[in-house]
């Protein structure tokens, strides 16, 4: 088992400041933020591997009071049927910051086609905003690559750079929970787009305020609850749970609940619901955090604010890749422990 050097979590100060935070609509209008990422260049293993001792923890709120009785622990199980969807969208974000340090976490290949607004560019992943920044370590994505259906050593359908990130400033500013996602444009293959290449799961915004989903929630977690333990496999497989999800209001912020004891690693993981024999599905919401003693993850609302970016980033006009990274397979134990 290989020992894991981690920074700080959020300082106990600040999760209180957002437990307590106005709610959202007493805030100012968010202002979209976008920010152009640097080509990443090649993935080497040694870089990849530097990624095991920096990694990026998964936010962990503090809790009121302790339960009585600790909760039931709903385990994740390794996720099977490789190369077909949903599988096939979901995969490992490789981020280097502007300090050099490196880490990972979760993302998802989104369907740009619009009724009546044409197919999009088919080339937009949703994730985790504090993927890509965080306000309260000054963590900043310089340049990112995209591993979809990563299996171990297994990445069938090559690498993919990161173009463009978008945001709402409600997080950049003071890391609202409620505002935890983010879309990023990625780069295109000379064989096209990334999309075209995995295909794309669909978005459902502003489910109704007290819907229980029976969904699937997915990441490519390193560690689990309690105590974030190792797993085996170092995050370099990709685990499920299931089950129906719970609303919950925070400081305002809309929130889907699922049982689920994945922890660093699977940040900005998808949560699907209604998801059919085919694997499709809708994503609803992305593992945002937890709560401290928690074996449950939290998934902010896909609102009218989330549809807003992704009205705006599925028309972004993105550029051939370099150096495309078609490759089939990754150094072993790339994997590194995530947010």
């Amino acid at each position: 088992m290989h020992t894991v050097v981690r920074p700080a979590m959020l300082p106990t100060a600040l999760l209180l400041a957002v437990g307590l935070a106005a709610p959202v609509r007493a805030a100012p209008a968010p202002s979209p933020v976008s920010q152009e990422l640097d080509a990443p260049g090649g993935w080497t293993a040694e870089r990849m591997r530097r990624a095991e001792a920096a990694p990026r923890d998964m936010p962990a709120r503090t809790r009121r009071a302790a339960p009585k009785k600790p909760p039931p622990i709903a385990k994740a199980v390794v996720a099977a049927k490789h190369r077909r969807a949903p599988l096939k969208q979901i995969g490992r974000l490789y981020i280097t910051g502007e300090d050099g340090r490196v880490a990972t976490c979760t993302g998802t290949v989104v369907n740009t086609a619009r009724p009546g607004r044409g197919k999009g560019n088919g080339s937009v992943l949703l994730t985790a905003a504090h993927c890509l920044q965080d306000p309260s370590d000054g963590w900043n994505a310089r340049s990112l690559v995209f591993a979809p259906d990563l299996d171990r050593e297994a990445a069938p359908h090559g690498l993919w750079n990161g173009y463009r990130t978008l945001m709402w400033s409600p997080w950049t500013e003071r890391a609202d929970p409620a505002f935890d996602y983010a879309f990023v444009a990625m780069a295109r293959h000379s064989s096209g787009t990334i999309q075209k290449k995995t295909n794309g799961q669909s978005l459902r915004f502003d489910v109704k305020r007290k819907a229980r989903l029976w969904s699937r929630l997915y990441g490519y977690a390193v560690q689990h609850h309690p105590r974030n333990q190792d797993y085996p496999e170092g995050g370099s497989v990709l685990r499920m749970c299931r089950g129906r999800t719970g609303p919950v209001t925070l400081s305002g912020g809309r929130f889907h609940t699922l049982k689920c004891n994945m922890s660093h690693g699977a940040s900005g993981g998808p949560l699907i619901a209604g998801m059919r024999k085919s694997g499709y599905g809708r994503i609803v919401g992305v593992t945002s955090f937890r709560k401290e003693g928690e074996a449950k993850l939290y998934s902010p609302v896909l609102d009218k604010w989330a549809k807003d970016l992704f009205l705006r980033i599925r028309t972004v006009r993105v550029p051939l890749q370099e150096a495309p990274q078609d490759v089939v397979r990754v150094p072993k134990r790339l994997t590194a422990p995530g947010r």
